[in-house]
């Protein structure tokens, strides 16, 4: 018999990509046939899960690899930050005329997408496939978003830019707000309690806390090793991590202290750049930090939806120092949720870095929180609940079918 085949579409980012990987791998274990599109630097970490890849070209996401310090990358967004929309359309075009090539004689039965992969969205509603979107940041419906605000004017350009590309392309939407609006099934990669107004979801919205699949490492590390001095955690994650000040601040703050520090400093800076490193310190650019966080006692991050379920579902409290606009909502949650404390980049100072972490790392009661929490991720379900009720829609559809 012939096997449903699913298609997951992303864009190429490691924060977007990540949480999908145990779900696709149980698809693939459940029997499903499952491809999953991908740029060149994502293909291995994939292909581990069984499904099979199909490389494509991203056209935009290129741009940030070039830059190399924190203030370049912030300032390429920020500069953009007008056009930040026009290029997720021009790059869901893009992608689209490639889905059209790749799936041109083997149309899927049912696409996933992430909420910002709208070549997904386009792609199902040309070819009338069912969709799921896949939310690895916030849920948004008419009551929340978490996206910037953008003017009329700008709106009024991507609805006719999108009308032209549907009428061109016989793609039947009827705004542009379409693209954006709930699907029959939409999945959140984080617990109900960390969604922004989480009781103002319907049940078409599932939340199934982090979802995390198994990642590849160069090397290990010997923390557990080393049981005299709880271990720390401090990385800016994938993208908005050249930021050599930063490093240093925290290798003056932590230089003599009673704590084991694990710090990644990303592919752009190598440690040796960052002069004489302390023997309490591990410092690598990069760092495996899923194999990490279980012996960790607090974690300085940038606040990346990612780290900080993996944090807070392995217990640990959070310093967060956010590095753009999502970030920041992610670091004020934690704060107005009692995990731990934020503050923006130009706050931080090595008196900040040492009151916070002392402050943080002493608070029985912020501690509780955070295992509260941790409970709220494993009751979740994960890429199991997600798969679940990926089946229950597939088979629904089918019965549909049948009925017709």
């Amino acid at each position: 018999m012939k096997k449903t085949h699913i298609a997951m579409i992303n864009i190429p980012a490691f924060g977007h990509v990540n949480p999908t990987l145990a779900v696709v791998s149980e698809l693939v274990q459940r029997g499903y046939r499952v491809t999953y599109p991908a740029t060149e630097k994502f293909i291995p970490d994939i292909e581990q899960t069984g499904v099979s890849v199909i490389p494509y070209h991203s056209p935009s996401m290129d741009i940030l690899d070039q830059l190399d310090h924190v203030k370049q990358i912030n300032e390429a967004i920020s500069s953009n930050a007008e056009n930040l929309h026009m290029k997720f359309i021009e790059e869901a075009i893009s992608t689209y005329y490639q889905l059209e090539q790749m799936y041109a004689d083997d149309l899927p039965d049912l696409i996933l997408f992430d909420f910002i992969a709208l070549a997904g969205k386009l792609f199902a509603a040309k070819h009338g496939i069912p969709a799921v979107r896949l939310y690895s940041s916030y849920a948004e419906n008419e009551h929340v978003s978490a996206l910037p605000e953008v003017s009329d004017e700008i709106k009024n350009e991507l609805a006719s830019k999108l009308k032209d590309f549907s009428e061109k392309e016989g793609i039947p939407f009827a705004s542009f707000m379409e693209l954006f609006a709930p699907e029959k099934l939409n999945i959140a990669f984080m617990p109900r309690a960390f969604q922004l107004k989480g009781d103002l979801f319907d049940e078409r919205f599932l939340f199934i806390g982090p979802s995390i699949g198994k990642r590849n490492y160069d090397e290990s590390l010997p923390i557990d090793e080393n049981h005299e001095r709880p271990v720390m955690l401090i990385s800016l994650g994938t993208i908005f991590n050249p930021w050599p000040e930063f490093y240093t601040m925290c290798i003056e703050a932590f230089r003599d202290s009673g704590w084991q520090i694990v710090m990644s400093t990303g592919s752009k800076i190598t440690p040796e750049s960052l002069g004489d490193i302390p023997d309490n310190f591990i410092v690598r650019q990069k760092v495996p930090q899923l194999e990490i966080l279980p012996h960790t006692r607090l974690f300085i991050t940038h606040g990346g939806m990612n780290s900080t379920m993996e944090a807070l579902s392995n217990g640990v409290p959070l310093v967060v120092v956010p590095q753009m606009f999502e970030q920041e909502i992610t670091a004020r949650r934690v704060t107005e949720l009692g995990l731990g404390k934020h503050f923006l980049p130009d706050e931080v100072t090595v008196q900040v870095l040492q009151k916070a972490v002392q402050e943080v790392s002493e608070d029985e009661q912020l501690q509780q929180r955070v295992y509260d929490m941790q409970k709220n991720i494993q009751e979740a379900g994960g890429a199991k609940k997600a798969a679940e009720a990926i089946e229950k829609l597939l088979h629904s559809q089918k019965n549909a079918q049948v009925a017709h």
